[in-house]
């Protein structure tokens, strides 16, 4: 039976309204979806003797991954953090102010660091265990935002042996990403300020079902408004939440490079608060 004009043509109207509707979906997700603060993952140190810088970078590389799958930051490339220290001849450790430096050179709000503290080597029982440190530091105060040491640990198979630079890769894959993980709990949460205060305290309000504790380390940023959405702009100023009420919280002002107005957006980094 073949279908009448009119039929298709309501067919074909019904097609394109569930297309504009998917399409309208998906923009409104995109146009959703949560800010991630940019992040610089630096060489590590290499203190635990095996490999020497190779490993230092392989940990770099590593973390780098596993800050990215966790969905909470935008990591910013490893070939241009690499470039960045390369032509200022730069190698870990960094002191403060060179982190923030090349936090800025490639637009980075946070940078990650830290070194392979101990690698061991058991041949009698086939283990490797690998202590790994992962810091961050926030570009505008230069302070240490979160810091964790994270062990990874395996145990090579009698059936399937694997070389031992395998095994240590595993065993910093597992580290890296507990660390990833830790670092990462509660970044993310949005709060606005409701009263910039005088420079030294600011009162924010965190987003509807949104908790914040004492301690939680911010980043500020400027509200840029786009239709009818304020969305985060330039990096201001880095937080520490100081008192917490029933709507609104107060929180010290660390550092900042320039003026706090009301509507300006916060963003939780590293949150890990009293009694977390």
């Amino acid at each position: 039976m073949i279908p009448s004009p009119t039929v298709s043509c309501v067919r074909s109207r019904q097609v394109l309204s569930w297309g504009l509707a998917a399409l309208l979906l998906t923009a409104s997700q995109l146009w959703a979806a949560p800010f991630r603060p940019g992040a610089a993952v630096l060489d590590f140190q290499n203190v635990g003797g095996y490999s020497g810088h190779l490993l230092s970078r392989r940990a770099a590389d590593q973390l780098a991954l596993d800050l990215g799958a966790t969905g909470c930051w935008r990591v910013i490339d490893r070939t241009q953090t690499r470039r960045a220290a390369q032509q200022r001849g730069l190698k870990p450790p960094y002191a403060v102010g060179l982190m923030q430096e090349l936090a800025h050179a490639v637009a980075a709000d946070v940078v990650f660091t830290g070194a392979v503290q101990k690698l061991e080597v058991n041949a009698r029982e086939g283990t490797i265990r690998l202590a790994l440190l992962v810091e961050c530091v926030d570009q505008i105060s230069g302070q240490r935002a979160a810091a964790t040491v994270q062990v990874g640990e395996v145990t090579a198979r009698e059936k399937a042996p694997a070389p031992t630079d395998v095994l240590v890769g595993d065993a910093l894959a597992a580290a890296s990403a507990q660390a990833a993980k830790a670092v990462s709990v509660n970044t993310g949460l949005v709060l606005t300020v409701t009263d910039p205060g005088e420079g030294k305290t600011v009162q924010l309000k965190p987003a509807a079902g949104e908790q914040v504790k004492s301690g939680y380390r911010l980043l500020l940023y400027r509200a840029l408004v786009e239709g009818e959405e304020r969305t985060p702009g330039k990096l201001l100023a880095a937080l520490m939440v100081s008192e917490v009420g029933a709507e609104t919280c107060k929180a010290q002002v660390l550092a900042r490079a320039g003026d706090i107005h009301t509507d300006d957006i916060a963003i939780s980094i590293c949150a890990r608060g009293k009694g977390d």
